[in-house]
């Protein structure tokens, strides 16, 4: 459960200014480029200083350990940086039981086993170093770790921006099996990928946010030029621009 009250906060000036919103549920976010959607993702998973309210959970954010965090609220960013060009798959896969690995102690055979199956079943090769990977297989490696992690949120922050249809493909199919008591918020630009997830929907504008608990409404033809501006075909059956 996330709820937001009167939320600012930004970099070198204020991004987001007085936000309110809650949902206990999956979301979807979208929005022009430069809004401050990542921006917003940020300030959930306490990346970011802000000003106002943020509970996750019923519970005050800053309250929050580093510990209790990470096992509260995973952030997937758009893009996979490794600081270490030889970690493998499994090495950077096993790393997302840290949070509630014991003080001074190794991880257990029950993580590894546990890594083991997962790669399994997003078909990654565990002694492959993570910078040898695609685009498409490092998406799946960070919901790998994810999953591993056992948070009951995971904000997924533009995860199909750099993929190709048939890995995006992938990651839709790799979503849709996390498991349904937890909490998914996708960051996206992408109104094909939006529609297809079902989710409630939000929409951050220059004057703050629009929720739609329906997201039917929010996929109309009228209800899309209002936000973005642009002209979008009537008879579509998905969100398509009229170029002509």
């Amino acid at each position: 459960m996330i709820s937001v009250s009167n939320l600012s906060c930004g970099y070198d000036k204020t991004v987001l200014n007085a936000l309110s919103f809650s949902c206990g549920e999956n979301l979807a976010v979208l929005g022009p480029n430069g809004i401050g959607k990542s921006t917003l993702a940020k300030a959930l998973c306490g990346l970011l200083p802000y000003e106002g309210e943020i509970l996750i959970n019923g519970r005050p954010l800053e309250t929050y350990s580093s510990g209790e965090r990470a096992k509260t609220i995973t952030y997937i960013p758009p893009k996979l940086t490794s600081f270490d060009a030889y970690i493998t798959v499994e090495e950077f896969v096993l790393m997302g039981r840290y949070p509630h690995k014991p003080a001074l102690s190794g991880y257990t055979e029950e993580d590894r086993q546990r890594v083991a199956a997962l790669l399994r079943e997003s078909g990654l090769e565990p002694g492959h170093a993570v910078t040898a990977l695609s685009s498409g297989q490092q998406q799946l490696l960070l919901i790998a770790q994810a999953l591993l992690q056992e948070s009951s949120i995971i904000l997924f922050d533009e995860p199909t921006a750099n993929l190709d249809p048939k890995h995006a493909h992938d990651f839709y199919r790799a979503l849709k099996k996390l498991p349904r008591q937890t909490q998914k918020v996708v960051i996206t630009h992408d109104l094909h990928f939006a529609k297809a997830l079902g989710y409630p929907l939000l929409f951050l504008h220059e004057e703050g946010l629009r929720l739609y608990r329906e997201p039917k409404a929010f996929f109309t033809p009228e209800n899309l030029e209002s936000c973005y501006g642009v002209a979008f075909r009537p008879d579509a059956e998905s969100p398509e621009v009229a170029y002509d």
